[in-house]
């Protein structure tokens, strides 16, 4: 009962609760700033670190013997993490997707620990892996592991572990708009106002201890110009093609990663083999490998030439399907932003000349493309477009980028393709080695927004299936709070807060978000 009472103080705003919140919201930014901050670090160090000894073994056939066995070596140690924790492998967004939802129970400082080493590692490797993805899973941890400290209720804990989450996209691109806006868009699909607020505080304490670290500067100095509104056309075309590739990148993901998961050999085989591969690309083809900051610098530095452009889009986009479907730590945010990058140079490379455009507009196909192509993949059109709008310290980009993102958007969606996390989080439901616990008895409270489109708009809550073990405790309307009869009409905009037991809650989100189309 007491824990019952302390899940129900939530329902009120009281300003005792919100402000202890917002210290612990604090106390998330800094310390999953300082973990993802510390994380990128040691990612950065690791890719210079393979890309100097990459140049002293430069023709020595003992160092690269030794070079490979080490490889060798990493993969050992990656496969003995992964096992060591489960929940370390693979992308982190899944993951945390899965924990929110209640399918989930990861020990927060065991995943904390292995994701930071195994991630240094595959950087160290050369895998085409990203920091994003395990960031957000590094700063969802953290927000747990905060939320233990403070011994709160099971819902403090899952909006602790979401606020870390926007940390870690914070953190990592010095972008605290995307990251509170990635949370909702992406982890949340739902509206809670305290949350927001409390995300918002941890993200602008993240994003000033990742400015103190690695400076103000913002990750991308592209010159950004305005295509002459006579030639807007050319971003339906692009938007378009964009779509495409979408299409054939999370296809070839996901067929890719379900194809190595069907091979009979032994796990640690397959790391050892995943690792010597990435040491034969880094040493033939050094371009395409880590997650793609060097590929992005060559950006920076002078447009290749078209055939170098496409040569490198294919090669890495083959090379990030083999690394990622390995199950080795890492992500796909970064290898997605790169591509991304790379369709819009290509594009921006054809269309400028032919149209007798300025050659630094193809800078802004670079921009735009990004944001489109991440659209397309992750189906996140509002994360990518505030995000390249933080990464390139601009919004004259903006209307372009809504055009093209919208068109990514809708061409992968009409032909029936899920967005790759949506995918990868369904696989890992159904990873047969995961066995749900049943956890102590606690309760959670969790808040739903009745849409436009709901089949019970105006129905009394008694004539609404909703679980029967879920209590509906509240309602928000127009910003004040009811405690609504069995006759209760619901309204269009409402938000509906329900009280589950913990063990209960997994299921219980899934039926509601069934009813209101969630």
């Amino acid at each position: 009962m007491k824990t019952l009472d302390e899940t129900l103080k939530s329902v009120n705003a009281n300003p005792r609760y919100i402000f202890k919140l917002t210290i612990q919201g604090v106390m998330v930014g800094i310390f999953a700033g300082l973990m993802v901050c510390l994380y990128r670090f040691l990612l950065y160090g690791s890719e210079h670190v393979l890309r100097d000894y990459l140049t002293i073994i430069h023709g020595n056939l003992l160092y690269i013997i030794l070079f490979f066995i080490a490889l060798a070596v990493m993969g050992l140690f990656v496969d003995w993490l992964t096992k060591w924790e489960v929940d370390s492998a693979g992308s982190g967004i899944p993951q945390v997707y899965a924990e929110v939802k209640g399918h989930m129970e990861a020990n927060w400082f065991k995943v904390l620990f292995s994701k930071i080493v195994a991630g240094v590692l595959t950087a160290l490797g050369g895998l085409s892996l990203g920091p994003e993805g395990p960031s957000v899973q590094i700063g969802g941890m953290a927000g747990k592991g905060i939320a233990k400290l403070f011994k709160g209720s099971k819902t403090d804990e899952l909006r602790l572990i979401l606020v870390g989450s926007a940390v870690g996209i914070t953190a990592a691109f010095n972008a605290p708009l995307a990251g509170v806006i990635f949370v909702f868009e992406e982890i949340n699909h739902g509206f809670d106002k305290t949350l927001i607020f409390i995300a918002l505080v941890s993200a602008v304490v993240s994003d000033f201890i990742s400015n103190v670290i690695f400076g103000q500067v913002t990750e991308l100095t592209f010159p950004v110009l305005n295509i002459p509104l006579e030639s807007f056309w050319v971003l339906i075309v692009l938007g378009v093609i964009i779509g495409l590739l979408g299409y054939v990148y999370n296809i070839g993901m996901i067929k890719s990663s379900d194809f190595v998961s069907r091979l009979e050999i032994p796990s640690w085989l397959k790391f050892v083999l995943v690792f010597l591969v990435s040491g034969v690309v880094a040493l033939t083809i050094p371009e395409v490998s880590d997650g793609g900051h060097f590929m992005m610098n060559m950006l920076d530095v002078a447009i290749p030439s078209l055939s170098v452009l496409v040569l490198l889009l294919v090669l890495k986009y083959l090379f990030s399907m083999f690394s990622f479907s390995s199950g080795a730590p890492g992500g796909i945010f970064l290898p997605i932003l790169v591509l991304g990058a790379y369709i819009g140079a290509i594009f921006g490379s054809v269309c400028v000349p032919a149209l007798g455009l300025g050659h630094e507009l193809i800078y802004k196909f670079i921009i735009i493309s990004m944001a489109g192509f991440f659209a397309a993949t992750v189906r996140s059109p509002i994360t990518g477009i505030v995000l390249l709008a933080e990464m390139s310290g601009s919004t004259e980009s903006l209307v372009a980028m809504i055009i093209v993102s919208l068109i990514a958007y809708v061409v992968p969606t009409l032909l029936g393709n899920e967005p790759i996390y949506e995918s990868l989080y369904d696989r890992l439901l159904l990873d047969k080695n995961r066995e749900y616990v049943k956890k102590p008895s606690k309760h959670v409270l969790s808040e739903y927004v009745v849409p436009l489109d709901c089949n019970y708009i105006n129905f009394k809550i008694k004539d609404i299936p909703f679980p029967k073990n879920a209590i509906v405790v509240s309602v928000i309307r127009n910003g004040k709070y009811i405690i609504p009869t069995e006759d209760f009409n619901i309204q269009y905009s409402d938000q509906i807060q329900i009280l589950a037991d913990v063990n209960d809650y997994p299921f219980v989100r899934e039926e509601i978000e069934e009813l209101f189309g969630g």
